[in-house]
């Protein structure tokens, strides 16, 4: 699984706490039996690990391509010149780079998170959006 695929279902696993249903600001819990319920919660404890060390991989690139500044300068200037602008283009062009890199990664077996069947999401009493569901992508199994 790429670092990418995992921040993506961790943000799908967030949204099943549950909807909203226009009777407030409140959520309406999804109905998930406890063993669906604890495969979930155990998947966004592993990926919400990958997204730390992701977030960390990415602080440490900003900071070595920004020589310590921490701190990418405005692409829209102003620049003292054409030199500094494009200078400035190339630190954003290359940390876009390292991004890209780092969300492409390989976590290998790092992150097994286990899976759900869509049975247990129970998806004809659960109104479960498609694009969460679309976020879930592997943890989710067609049985």
């Amino acid at each position: 699984m790429k670092v990418k695929t995992a921040l993506e279902m961790l943000g799908g696993l967030a949204e099943l706490d549950g909807y909203f249903n226009g009777a407030g600001d409140r959520r309406t819990p999804y109905k998930l039996d406890a063993d669906t319920r604890l495969k979930i919660a155990r998947a966004r404890r592993v990926l919400r690990q990958v997204q730390d060390d992701y977030v960390e991989a990415r602080n440490a690139a900003l900071m070595e391509l920004t020589d310590g500044l921490g701190e990418l300068p405005s692409p829209a200037g102003p620049f003292e010149n054409l030199a500094a602008r494009a200078t400035v283009r190339a630190q954003h062009l290359a940390f876009a780079a390292r991004d890209r890199e780092l969300l492409g990664a390989e976590l290998n077996g790092a992150a097994d998170i286990g899976r759900v069947t869509v049975a247990a999401l129970k998806l004809d009493e659960n109104p479960i959006p498609p694009s969460v569901l679309d976020l879930l992508g592997p943890f989710v199994e067609d049985i």
